[in-house]
Order: structure tokens, then C-alpha cells, then sequence
């Protein structure tokens, strides 16, 4: 596999990473480990998908029944702004519980991968014996664990700071952007954290290193967050994310 340094020196290259990902889905040494997760996640997001879609409706119809006539026109505006909050939410939050139930497997493509980019042999590859990889998807799983306790606290503070400005005029057109950035940024530690456990990394210096290039680093998060609000698609963009996650790790942020 080539790297693309020129490519990656700039916040675009993390929409093509992830594409450069999906490309990689149908290797060989990954496909199997995308099967297993992608069906699991199927189930996932058609509860998911349900909920969010009966919420939101009854919020929307207690909203339009709450507001006077008179101030019908701002239900609109409000309806837009809550509509990508909640996209915000439920991408956020499918990723989250998506990658919990991946992460033994996405653990294991990420080791893969890194194979790849770094022109591991072939032989290195194969004598992984199965204990070996089973060790590899329980670390994932407990460091996905920790992952959610450091953004579980944060995340309901800024649910929490989101909700109240929502409802403030003016300052409420600050609720999506400010749930998108921290999404962004969580997403992208998430998904950089599995090459950095590949690497022997603490999540504490992958924190560190994504700081460096926080434009970097919100950029992709930010892809992935897009990645995955696509319906159904979400499935093979969610792999394809951890993909190219590694590929930026070992490209962009190793050396950091």
C-alpha cells in the first residue's frame, strides 16, 4: 500500500481516507472481520433508527401545539435547528454503541491494517495464533470501555449546555455546532485509539497527539460523524471509518 503524504497535509484528506477505507473492505485479511459487526449493527440501527424517528416526531408535535399562532413562523427555525441537533445526536450516538459492540473486531483491523501500511510480511500476519487475536478483541473491547468513561460526563454536560440554549433566540443556532464540534472530536479520538492501542499508546497520548492537529483531527471526526448519519450506507462506512482512522494514524499522527 502507497501513502499519499501530500494529500494528507491538509483536513480534506479525512473524507478520503474513509473512502480509501471502504476501498479496503473487500481485502483479503478484512473482509471477515466486517461481516459480524455489520450484521450486528443492522439490528442496532433499526432500533436506533425507530426511536429517534418517534421522539422527534413527538417532539415536534408537542412544539407545534405549545406555540401561539402568532409565533407559528419561528416553529420553523426551531424545527431546523432541533432537526440537526437530533441528526447530531443520533449519529453520535449509533456510532457509540456501534463501535462498543465492533470494537473486538474493529481492534483486529486496525492490527491488519497496520500490517498493510507499514508492508508487514505476510508470514507475520498469518502465524497470529487465535489467542493471540481473541487477546486483541478484549483489550479493544476494555479500552472502548474506557473511551466511554472519559466521554460520558462530557457528553452529558454538553447535552446538557445544548438543551438550554436551544430554547434562548439567536444563541440557539450555537446548539448544533456546538454538539457537532464535540462529536467531531470524540469520534475522532475513538477511531484514532485503535491503532494507538495497536501502538501500545495510552488513550491519554492519543488525546495528546490529536490536540497537535486539532483541525485534523475535528476534520475527520467530522467525517465520521457524516459517515454515519447516512442511512443503511452508515453499516460499511462505520469499518471503513476504523480504517481510515489507522491509515491517518500511521500516516499523520505516529511520529506526532
Amino acid at each position: 500500500m502507497t501513502t499519499k503524504p501530500s494529500m494528507l497535509q491538509t483536513p480534506v484528506a479525512s473524507p478520503a481516507v474513509i473512502l480509501e477505507g471502504l476501498r479496503l473492505l473487500g481485502h483479503a485479511d478484512i473482509r471477515w472481520l466486517v461481516i459480524i459487526p455489520t450484521l450486528l449493527n443492522l439490528i442496532l440501527f433499526s432500533a436506533a433508527t425507530w426511536f429517534a424517528a418517534a421522539w422527534v416526531s413527538g417532539w415536534l408535535n408537542w412544539l407545534i401545539a405549545s406555540v401561539p399562532e402568532w409565533l407559528e413562523w419561528l416553529v420553523w427555525i426551531i424545527w431546523l435547528l432541533f432537526a440537526l441537533l437530533a441528526l447530531v445526536v443520533y449519529s453520535f450516538t449509533f456510532t457509540l454503541f456501534a463501535n462498543l459492540i465492533g470494537s473486538p473486531f474493529y481492534g483486529i483491523i486496525a492490527e491488519r491494517v497496520i500490517a498493510l501500511e507499514r508492508n508487514e510480511s505476510e508470514v507475520d500476519k498469518t502465524q497470529i495464533s487465535t489467542s493471540a487475536l481473541l487477546a486483541i478483541a478484549w483489550g479493544s473491547f476494555c479500552r472502548e470501555l474506557q473511551i466511554i468513561a472519559y466521554m460520558l460526563p462530557r457528553t452529558l454536560g454538553i447535552a446538557l449546555l445544548t438543551v438550554m440554549i436551544s430554547f434562548v433566540p439567536v444563541i440557539n443556532i450555537l446548539a448544533p455546532l456546538i454538539a457537532s464540534s464535540w462529536a467531531a472530536w470524540s469520534l475522532a479520538l475513538q477511531y484514532l485509539d485503535y491503532p494507538a492501542d495497536s501502538d501500545k499508546l495510552s488513550f491519554a497520548e492519543v488525546r495528546q497527539r490529536a490536540g497537535k492537529q486539532r483541525l485534523l483531527s475535528l476534520s475527520f471526526g467530522l467525517s465520521a460523524l457524516l459517515a454515519a448519519a447516512i442511512p443503511l450506507v452508515n453499516l460499511l462506512l462505520l469499518p471503513a471509518t476504523v480504517i481510515g482512522g489507522t491509515l491517518l494514524w500511521c500516516r499523520q499522527y505516529r511520529e506526532v
